[in-house]
């Protein structure tokens, strides 16, 4: 009858956790999709949960709480997705250190050093987030601009231009971000994780954020899967009987039974195995990504504005081809891409807020002139990149921090001062 009991009793925890996984796991897509992947402007879904439930529940908290208290409540919302990633990291580690640490003392398939290296990785991760946290990405200012105006306009994802927030010229690769109120140069996205839009003097930080974290989890998820392994070759587990504590049936060992048995038996462990498994694939894809655009020298920002234009280009090329077997192309052709107007395309390319999973909108704003077929001749190419070695140069040596932007701002901040002084000194005329 114990058994019985603690069977069913772990029946329906299995259920539980189950359930609770699965409830997760769809609520987790829904979120990514309506928070960002859904247009606003288009989606209903993408709409109401991203400006009018948040809009109607800002509302009903301000008339109950008061201004002041929702002032305290947004600072913590901002912080959010902070708090979520220091439970999940410091509460895995909690995890390892009280119940994995003694499992690997006890495992002889394991050194016990991994006791010391984990506080290793424990200290490298949690360096890394606060680096990252707290290493601003640069504000081009008035003053600062000479510091951070390295870039040439390309005239087809950048052209000389004003900002309209600020006020001030905005240089080639910058972006107002409107969550850290400052213009970011050579900005890639706004982190929520970190809390902090990610630009040219802080990418690196992040770089290195995202690599200390796919080694932990392959790290850790690795040290657990040699205790659990351990503990399957150790008892044979893949040979031994289990018995059913309902039928009293003996029941031939297979992997989902050894699994269920392991989850049982360590389920702390296994949920953390489980954790970092997924995190080390995710983690892993999203550090390709952003190593891949280093090597080409974008940013996240460029690369799906990159990803218009081509998609544009592409449409247009099969428009032109398709209008040449009947004749009817316009008279007026271009030779390259760059002659219809100064972005390098038909219609706007848009400063729309950019996340970790990419724009948050249209990019590319079509004109009325685009139904005009036209060979749109050959795609432009990056001007900035340079190289792989001298791309990455570019980014783990950031040229705000060369002596020549250095120079060049300090010249600069030394004329400023000069011609204040000038003006202040003239006398004043009747």
């Amino acid at each position: 009858l114990l058994l019985l009991s603690i069977y069913r009793l772990h029946q329906k925890m299995m259920i539980i956790i189950t359930t609770a996984a699965i409830a997760f796991t769809l609520f987790s897509l829904f979120v990514i999709y309506a928070c960002a992947i859904a247009d606003p402007d288009t989606s209903n879904v993408g709409r109401f949960c991203t400006k009018e439930l948040p809009s109607f529940l800002y509302q009903q908290l301000e008339k109950t709480v008061g201004k002041k208290v929702l002032s305290h409540l947004n600072t913590l919302v901002d912080r959010a997705f902070q708090l979520v990633y220091l439970t999940v990291v410091l509460g895995s580690w909690s995890i390892m250190f009280c119940y994995g640490y003694e499992e690997i003392e006890k495992s002889n398939y394991i050194s016990t050093y991994h006791q010391y290296s984990g506080y290793v990785v424990f200290l490298m991760c949690m360096s890394s987030f606060h680096c990252a946290c707290n290493t601003p990405p640069g504000s081009v200012t008035a003053r600062s601009m000479p510091l951070f105006d390295h870039y040439a306009y390309d005239d087809v994802l950048y052209k000389k231009q004003t900002c309209p927030t600020l006020k001030i010229r905005k240089i080639s690769r910058s972006k107002y971000d409107r969550f850290t109120r400052r213009h970011v140069p050579r900005f890639d996205h706004f982190c929520g994780w970190i809390n902090q839009a990610v630009g040219e003097q802080n990418y690196r930080w992040f770089l290195l954020f995202l690599t200390v974290h796919v080694v932990m989890c392959f790290y850790g998820s690795w040290a657990v899967f040699r205790v659990l392994y351990g503990e399957v070759l150790e008892k044979d587990l893949l040979n031994a009987s289990f018995f059913n504590a309902i039928t009293g049936a003996e029941v031939q060992a297979d992997s989902w039974i050894v699994f269920h048995y392991l989850f049982l038996r360590h389920t702390q462990l296994c949920s953390v195995f489980i954790l970092m498994s997924v995190m080390t694939v995710v983690l892993c894809l999203f550090l390709c990504f952003h190593l891949y655009i280093t090597s080409k020298n974008m940013t996240t920002n460029e690369f799906f504005k990159w990803k218009s234009v081509r998609r544009w280009h592409k449409k247009e090329k099969q428009k032109y081809e398709q209008s040449l077997q009947y004749r009817e192309v316009a008279d007026k052709k271009t030779n390259n891409i760059e002659s219809k107007n100064s972005t390098g395309v038909p219609g706007e390319l848009s400063d729309v807020d950019v996340g970790c999973t990419g724009p948050r909108g249209e990019l590319l704003q079509h004109s009325a002139s685009d139904s005009e077929v036209m060979d749109p001749g050959q795609l432009p190419k990056n001007i900035y990149d340079k190289g792989i070695i001298a791309n990455f140069k570019e980014v783990l040596y950031p040229y705000s921090f060369r002596e020549e932007a250095i120079q060049r701002y300090m010249i600069s901040v030394s004329n400023q001062r000069e011609s204040t002084k000038e003006r202040e000194g003239k006398p004043k005329t009747i």
